[in-house]
């Protein structure tokens, strides 16, 4: 009896794991860059990875099974393309976490420049982590996207700790005006940042070293002509690397994924 129960329920769990493997036929493809094309964007929303990204279910358990992936060592390989059942992005105006901006060249009469449009693909929340649904009942974390249908992905904000104490200052484009604030920020607290930018002698600093530092812009502080920074360098290098990488230290490090948006 023990023996045809035994059978019976490793019949069934065959049976489960093919009519998985059949829903899913095309689903997710390690594509090469030069297979992916404008027309097929057009037809679903496709994501690039910017690293090794486990498959997810709805209550982030990884998935024992998924196109062809088994097991906890199966994965979905950095580079590669994840063909989704969704069929476009949406426009957005919020403050939402991660999101694509579509920018074009606008020129008017009396002035120039680009103009971005901010879009993004609904993502759903589990267990602190955001997720993309891909379909069939799988999800991959958003963090692990790179591009959606071709465009960078970016970050509203990346946490971060400061290694070093230090005034942190503010600065309005429009103005040119540079304040420091009275308020010391210690080392070991934890800060988000949403943005990072390079100032220039036309700015108000002057620097005698013509490569300039990078500062970061705190999440909150002001969006557009103002904002609150602070040096890159006082940010824990661990943190960091997540969202920015030195040229002068070579190649970008492994785990730098995360792109933030540079500020005039």
């Amino acid at each position: 009896m023990l023996k045809r129960l035994r059978n019976t329920l490793f019949a069934l769990a065959a049976l489960l794991s093919f009519t998985a493997l059949a829903a899913t036929p095309n689903t997710v493809s390690a594509a090469s860059s030069s297979k992916y094309t404008p027309k097929y964007i057009k037809r679903q929303v496709v994501l690039q990875l910017n690293c090794n990204s486990y498959v997810y279910d709805r209550y982030g358990n990884r998935m024992p099974w998924f196109n062809g992936l088994y097991g906890p060592l199966g994965y979905l390989k950095k580079d590669s393309y994840v063909y989704t059942t969704r069929n476009r992005i949406e426009r957005t105006d919020k403050d939402v976490r991660y999101f694509t901006l579509f920018t074009k060249y606008h020129v008017t009469k009396y002035n120039y420049g680009f103009v971005g449009k901010k879009y993004w693909l609904p993502y759903k929340k589990i267990n602190g982590h955001y997720f993309y649904y891909i379909g069939y009942g799988a999800y991959i974390k958003a963090r692990n996207v790179s591009s959606v249908n071709g465009l960078l992905q970016y970050s509203n904000g990346e946490k971060a700790m400061l290694t070093m104490s230090g005034y942190p200052f503010t600065f309005d484009s429009k103005t040119k005006k540079i304040k420091d604030l009275t308020k010391i920020y210690k080392a070991g607290k934890y800060v988000v940042v949403d943005g990072l930018r390079q100032f220039t002698a036309s700015d108000g600093i002057y620097f005698r070293d013509a490569d300039q530092p990078v500062y970061a812009r705190l999440k909150g502080t002001g969006h557009g002509t103002t904002g609150t920074y602070v040096d890159i360098a006082a940010l824990r290098k661990k943190d960091a690397n997540v969202f920015y990488w030195d040229i002068e230290d070579g190649p970008s490090p492994k785990e730098c994924r995360i792109n933030l948006v540079d500020i005039d």
